[in-house]
């Protein structure tokens, strides 16, 4: 196992005043290398000519930033924990680290990953490169071509203060015909307002698969405002799932790019949300090239007074022949104060298409499915339970990897009171 643990020295630094010198001088400080050193800075100024989303954009109309806490000061105690890697795939050249850790013991491959100049999903652009500047935490994963992982890889970023601001940033490589499955939590602890910005890129070459599962559990308080990105090589599989637990704002951008002809990808979800939790989840399945595959589940129950949005759009690109996707959105509503919104959109360009379609519905539990449980000697609460657990089931069993789906349905428990077996 491996822990990466910063110094005390973010302090000063927040979101609104991330002064380019300033945050050089603080990686200085830090002994980083030269290039990174380099590199926050180029971010740091790219984040402050990056304009902020004003709330007229579509993706943006169903969040205001107005409560964003952007004073909060760099978290100095976040801690980064990796764990799972053998001795016999660490030798065939894998490399699992935090992301600290990784710029020194790899910075070249680091380094090609980090300084990507791409800003990440169109609309997230500020923020992306917000975490590329001020990351203090991240994990790093490569996997050299023709390297199959049967084993589970667990990363977990742990913020000690709820009131700080963390910018983890998650990098992913398989090379090509690479194997590897990945599962991350996040987590802090309830009570002050503060702001988790971690964003995740996942770039998976040629025959390549990967799995790749996050479970978010941040504390009451928190305003997670984050980004992921997906780039899917010729004939490569990808399958990510985001179990959306904790936080009191949540405002993920999903982006997937078909890049190679023969792709697939699978993007799941699973929302659980109470009192007055705000999920707000953007999703672009962009299918850039021939003979693509890309379908999305997502899956939310909403108790008390839980709101939860959803606008993902399905893109087809003029080029891309023969492609099928689909996008399904289903919300369950366990309280007459929760509310949600599906809106799935199709852009089409092209009239060579296999199949590409939307379903979205937001509803109450089916009277005849209570009934029936109850018919079984279940109370009401407990057909209730049984009926959400099984509803989350369908998308987190897609996941392929039994460890990831008794993690995630042990997470749902707390929220919808039955313990996991």
């Amino acid at each position: 196992m491996t822990v990466d643990r910063l110094p005390s020295t973010a302090a000063g630094l927040t979101p609104a005043s991330l002064d380019p010198a300033a945050l050089e001088a603080w990686s200085a400080e830090r002994g980083e290398p030269d290039w990174l050193r380099a590199e926050r800075r180029t971010r740091a100024e790219r984040y402050a000519a990056t304009p902020w989303p004003t709330g007229s954009e579509e993706e943006w109309r169903r969040t205001s930033l107005a409560g964003l806490p952007r004073d909060a000061s760099l978290d100095d105690s976040i801690l980064t924990e990796v764990s799972g890697l053998d001795d016999e795939s660490a030798s065939r050249g894998v490399v699992f680290a935090p992301l600290a850790e990784a710029v020194v013991s790899h910075p070249d491959l680091v380094r090609a990953s980090l300084g990507d100049v791409t800003p990440g999903p169109a609309t997230h652009a500020a923020f992306w490169e917000l975490a590329r500047a001020a990351w203090t935490a991240g994990t790093f994963l490569s996997v050299p071509p023709g390297v199959t992982l049967d084993l589970v890889l667990r990363a977990r970023t742990v913020q000690q203060r709820a009131d700080a601001a963390a910018f983890p940033v998650t990098l992913v490589v398989a090379g090509e015909g690479a194997s590897v499955t990945l599962l991350e939590e996040f987590s802090s602890p309830d009570g002050g307002a503060g702001w988790f910005g971690g964003t995740v890129d996942v770039r998976v070459d040629r025959g390549a698969r990967v799995r790749y599962g996050s479970l978010q559990l941040l504390g009451d308080g928190a305003w997670r405002v984050s980004a992921q990105r997906v780039v899917v090589g010729a004939d490569a599989q990808v399958t990510t799932l985001n179990a959306e637990i904790g936080s009191r704002i949540t405002k993920l951008a999903l982006d997937v790019q078909m890049a190679g002809a023969g792709g697939t990808s699978r993007l799941l979800g699973v929302l659980a949300a109470g009192d007055d939790q705000k999920i707000d989840i953007n999703s672009l399945q962009d299918l850039q090239a021939s003979h693509t595959t890309s379908d999305l589940l997502y899956l939310s129950a909403l108790y008390d007074r839980a709101h939860a949005a959803f606008y993902g759009v399905t893109r087809v690109r003029p080029q891309a022949k023969q492609t099928s996707s689909y996008q399904e959105c289903r919300n369950l509503l366990l309280s007459t104060g929760a509310g949600a919104e599906p809106i799935p959109v199709l852009e089409i360009e092209t009239n060579d298409i296999l199949r590409c379609g939307h379903g979205a519905t937001a509803g109450a539990i089916d009277p005849t499915q209570m009934f029936y449980a109850q018919t079984r000697g279940l109370t009401p609460d407990e057909a209730e339970r049984m009926i959400v657990r099984g509803f989350f089931e369908r998308a987190v069993a897609d996941i392929g990897s039994e460890p990831i789906r008794a993690r995630v349905l042990s997470a749902l428990a707390a929220r919808i009171g039955q313990e996991a077996a």
